[in-house]
């Protein structure tokens, strides 16, 4: 099948080994990243998913709190191995997009419709979710490789105390970005007719 938009999707992969050579401008993914979260859809059309995108030394800063954070709750062995992971696959990269919702848009649908307030957080949840894959997807068409991570919420304060953000605003995932140092390997897949019932 020859989708453009299953092309791209093909091409996005969890790349874990990144480069800080990217040539693009950071003005071009800092709007390549915004355009991406612009067009991705939300319940009600709320579009709480809220982004900062962090180059440079702030990419850099942002890595060493994951660190510092992972030392106050680790065993020796296990920071170790954590340090070494997080020095080769994403502290190495070019930047990180952190994703998250706004609870106070999260908060005023749930009043605006009581019916629905049970779902509210978990289709928000969704949302950001789509959005992630919007942006990773972008980046990946760009030959821009990235992962997801969930270093929150442990790096939930420090990482609010340094980049001033609001307090309404809560983390889900944070998203490192750089040049492909080392092609993912081939990803085992069930059959298709474990994942896809089709009644015609």
């Amino acid at each position: 099948m020859k989708n453009s938009f299953l092309l791209q999707l093909e091409r996005r992969r969890s790349v874990y080994y990144l480069g800080n050579c990217v040539t693009l401008p950071k003005h071009y993914i800092s709007d390549l990243v915004d355009r991406a979260i612009k067009l991705s859809p939300s319940a009600f059309n709320s579009q709480s998913t809220r982004v900062v995108v962090l180059f440079g030394n702030h990419h850099c800063k942002l890595w060493a709190l994951v660190k510092h954070e992972l030392s106050k709750v680790q065993t020796s062995d296990a920071l170790d191995i954590s340090l070494s992971k997080i020095d080769a696959c994403f502290a190495s990269g070019f930047g990180t997009v952190l994703f998250f919702e706004d609870i106070e848009v999260i908060n005023q649908l749930q009043q605006s419709y009581p019916d629905d307030s049970d779902s509210m957080e978990s289709w928000s949840e969704q949302a950001n979710g789509m959005a992630q894959l919007s942006v990773w997807a972008a980046l990946a068409a760009e030959n821009i490789g990235a992962s997801i991570q969930h270093y929150n919420p442990i790096i939930d304060q420090g990482v609010a105390q340094e980049w001033n953000i609001p307090s309404t605003w809560k983390m889900i995932a944070q998203l490192p970005f750089g040049t492909i140092e080392k092609c993912p390997e081939a990803k085992s897949i069930i059959s298709d007719e474990e994942r896809c019932i089709i009644y015609e």
